[in-house]
């Protein structure tokens, strides 16, 4: 009987393994409750460990940054290597509209964008809403997510 409790308790942990989650459990947590969702309007700054990745990117130091707006708006300068079609070390202006939207347990920020040239291919991309350290951090991988090469954000004081 324990054998057979050991094996069902493996199976378990096996599966949460592979179950899509590309975070470290240690220090990043998705966000599922809607409670840390109340003020998501403001100006969210890259993070110190965006600006090393884009430097390895040959990327310039520049201001990234995503600013939503309370009615549903935005503006933000992002670089071009979130659009998988380049990679060419430039940032661009864009602007558009923001909702909130639950995938499956978690929330994610869905960007909707109306010009600019980041998104040739596409006009939308999502963010994953985590807690990072225990603070709010939009993230989204754009590269190889085995070398963590993500854009994180966080908001201004």
């Amino acid at each position: 009987m324990r054998t057979w409790l050991w094996a069902i308790n493996i199976v378990v942990l096996a599966a949460g393994c592979h179950s899509g989650m590309t975070y470290k459990m240690t220090d990043t947590f998705p966000v599922t409750d809607k409670k840390y969702l109340d003020e998501m309007a403001g100006t969210w700054q890259a993070t110190a460990e965006t600006y090393t990745m884009l430097a390895n990117k040959n990327y310039r130091r520049d201001s990234i940054y995503i600013i939503l707006q309370p009615d549903s708006a935005f503006k933000a300068r992002l670089p071009d290597c979130m659009d998988a079609a380049n990679k060419g070390g430039l940032t661009w202006d864009a602007i558009g509209a923001w909702k909130l939207h639950k995938d499956g347990d978690v929330y994610k920020l869905s960007m909707a964008f109306e010009k600019g040239r980041l998104f040739r291919f596409r006009t939308f991309t999502d963010f994953d809403i985590v807690l990072k350290d225990s603070i709010l951090t939009l993230s989204r991988y754009v590269g190889n997510p085995d070398k963590e090469e993500l854009l994180q954000f966080r908001k201004s004081r």
